[in-house]
């Protein structure tokens, strides 16, 4: 099947007799039949709020990238709440956005042709994002006032690491990475107002994902705020988790046993 016809299929490119936003669709979709019609192939408006959420992303991780350039190594320790709370937001749009794509996408085929359908789909992020800023808060107050030492964060981490792995094989785990998959259908129409559904939607969507993910986002609490290598690493795992098929219990014992490497690894 051509690259036109597979995405035609999943709905992000359609066909338009009118000259449409993408100048270069024209080329990467043209097709012989299409040019005898006059019909050209363009990227299918639901598709640019998530192409907008993964330019965002890349911002993100430029941010990141550049954080981490500004110092050979970023500062051990949470350090203050200003400072933390401004890294880990920077750091969740960066890894937490592209994850959330099909549901942008299925959020904008479901507000398609509704007045402010594009405030709305940047409302759904807003939302999604500040449930990992709260969750990130949250962790940082509760870890600030254990009587840990910073000179053993390198135990810290690789324990938040071993404990992140088992977390994957408990039933929170599989039944929040079955919610977050169900989430991103929809199922039907938006509930409520357009404002009011992209606030429930990205909520809903939020926990879910605070369910499937909280072991390793409090690794990432641990970790992440010292090596970048450590965010690309652990970033990796969790698309992994929230884009992959869901796994059967075979891949969810490797999955967790490469948790245990990570932690030997990270100590």
């Amino acid at each position: 099947m051509s690259l036109s016809r597979t995405l035609s299929a999943t709905g992000l490119i359609r066909p338009t007799r009118r000259r449409g936003f993408c100048p270069a669709c024209r080329f990467l979709f043209a097709t012989r039949d299409g040019e005898q019609r006059g019909v050209e192939l363009q990227l299918a408006p639901p598709a640019f709020g998530a192409l907008a959420f993964l330019v965002v992303a890349a911002i993100a991780w430029a941010l990141v990238i550049q954080q981490s350039r500004s110092s050979e190594e970023m500062a051990m320790g949470l350090g203050s709440l200003e400072s933390f709370t401004a890294s880990w937001a920077v750091m969740m749009a960066a890894m937490m956005l592209p994850s959330a794509m099909p549901l942008v996408f299925e959020f904008g085929r479901n507000a398609e042709g509704r007045r402010g359908r594009q405030v709305a789909t940047g409302v759904l992020g807003a939302t999604y994002l500040s449930i990992w800023l709260a969750f990130g808060i949250a962790s940082y107050v509760v870890l600030s006032a254990l009587p840990m030492s910073w000179s053993d964060s390198r135990l810290a981490g690789g324990l938040a690491l071993a404990l992140a792995g088992l977390y994957g094989l408990t039933p929170i785990k599989r039944a929040s990475e079955a919610r977050c998959r169900e989430l991103c259908a929809l199922h039907g129409p938006l509930p409520f107002n357009l404002m009011r559904s992209a606030i429930f939607v990205g909520a809903k969507y939020g926990l879910s994902c605070v369910g499937c993910s909280a072991a390793l986002m409090v690794a990432m609490v641990l970790i992440g705020m010292s090596s970048l290598i450590w965010v690309i690493i652990l970033g990796g795992v969790l698309l992994v988790y929230k884009l992959a098929p869901a796994p059967n219990m075979w891949q969810t014992l490797m999955l967790s046993s490469a948790f245990g490497a990570l932690a030997i690894v990270y100590i």
